[in-house]
């Protein structure tokens, strides 16, 4: 089993799990958010994906201050 977090492009925030021994077949995963495609796999492995964070709920990203 490998574990891996991936991202959206409108800041949803996905933790995959990915069975090497359960067969699957090759696929796509959408974002629940937006709609848009996060990843595909052409490995016929199974994989199930969980929504760990909206971008609603993340907080808001704070560029950091210049070099003194």
């Amino acid at each position: 089993m490998r574990i891996f977090d991936v991202e959206c492009e409108c800041g949803a925030e996905y933790r995959c799990a990915e069975s090497e021994s359960l067969s699957g077949e090759p696929g796509s995963f959408a974002c629940t958010t937006c709609g848009r495609v996060v990843e595909t796999w052409e490995t016929a492995s199974k994989r199930v994906y969980r929504c760990v964070l909206t971008p609603d709920r993340a907080y808001v990203r704070i560029p950091p201050p210049p070099a003194p």
